[in-house]
């Protein structure tokens, strides 16, 4: 099959690879298109080891499922479905206490395990999400907003009126039109002027920062770094929230004293939780409930696999690459 593979730091050689092995328990998908994140930027760029080079990169796929093992009713072939990239051993700890998202032998399409990038891709039939009557674009934004929306209900009670939003990439645009459909007000703060323009035009306003006496007793860091902490630690109100989200792995300054006479509380929030996560946004998107497709701007072609990775982070909305 054609793949798209990173055989060194961000250099992408697309070419044949081997087609992969069907297992009974399996379904094959002719993908239809990938979308890319950050956690696919920092592939390209060596901040994530592969386990090996050359490697097929990408897990925001979706497509045609083609066939499938012995064990799966063929039923299932010609569903048009939309990849959970994140495949658990439902055995471990973690995920007997339903924290899938920790699992301790976690695989992850494109991160540990074979990429979506590729003309085929198998997965366990669990983890392919039957999706009827959605745009392409829309499909490749399943599974971030399933982060986003993972993050607000690990919150515990409803977001309050007003919420700042640090980092409008594609995973802070869509954190933005999360809160927005819920009625919430939403403040964001990006270091590109673009990108806060474009969450701008889906409903959000950007920070004030001349107003540093504005607080919120929600913030969202979808960045992580030290400086997008610093920013967020400063806005928080008395008793507010940080809710992290980014994967910086930088360390950043907090003390005891300020978490203590501030009586702030610390979330961070990775991937989300297997089934009922990745369903209830499918329900969404299946319904006509939502269209995240909107913060796609950008469309490349396989071929242009590597144009893409290296345009993804300079554009002011979402990339993604169209496989058939």
């Amino acid at each position: 099959m054609k793949a798209a593979q990173l055989v060194g730091l961000r250099e992408i050689v697309v070419g044949e690879v081997p087609d992969p092995e069907l297992g009974p328990y399996d379904v094959r998908i002719a993908v239809g298109g990938v979308g890319l994140c950050g956690s696919d930027a920092s592939v390209f760029s060596g901040r994530w080891n592969t386990p090996s080079l050359p490697w097929i990169m990408g897990h925001e796929a979706f497509g045609t499922v083609e066939a499938v093992g012995e064990r799966i009713s063929v039923a299932r072939v010609g569903e048009i479905v939309v990849v959970e990239p994140n495949l658990v051993c439902f055995e471990c700890e973690q995920c007997r206490r339903g924290r899938t998202s920790a699992c301790l032998r976690r695989q992850s399409v494109g991160m540990n395990r074979p990429g979506a990038l590729a003309e085929w891709l198998v997965v366990p039939s669990r983890f392919a999400w039957p999706v009827q009557g959605a745009a392409p674009a829309d499909l490749v934004c399943v599974e971030p907003l399933t982060v986003a929306e993972a993050a607000l209900r690990r919150l515990g009670a409803p977001p309050p009126d007003s919420v700042l939003v640090i980092g409008s990439g594609p995973q802070g645009l869509l954190m933005c039109d999360a809160l927005l459909r819920r009625g919430i007000s939403v403040d964001v703060h990006d270091i590109k002027a673009d990108r806060v323009a474009f969450a701008g035009e889906l409903g959000a306003r950007a920070l004030d920062t001349d107003a540093i006496e504005r607080r919120f007793h929600l913030i969202v860091d979808t960045v992580g770094s030290p400086s997008s902490t610093e920013l967020a630690l400063s806005r928080l109100e008395i008793g507010g929230t940080l809710l992290v989200l980014g994967l910086d792995d930088r360390s950043f300054e907090l003390t005891a004293q300020l978490l203590v006479r501030r009586q702030l509380v610390l979330r961070g929030s990775l991937t989300y939780d297997h089934p009922g996560d990745f369903q209830r946004t499918v329900e969404l998107v299946q319904a006509g409930s939502l269209s995240p497709g909107r913060i796609v701007t950008d469309e490349y072609s396989l071929d242009d696999a590597q144009i893409a990775f290296e345009r993804a982070a300079e554009t002011r909305g979402k990339t993604w690459i169209r496989v058939r």
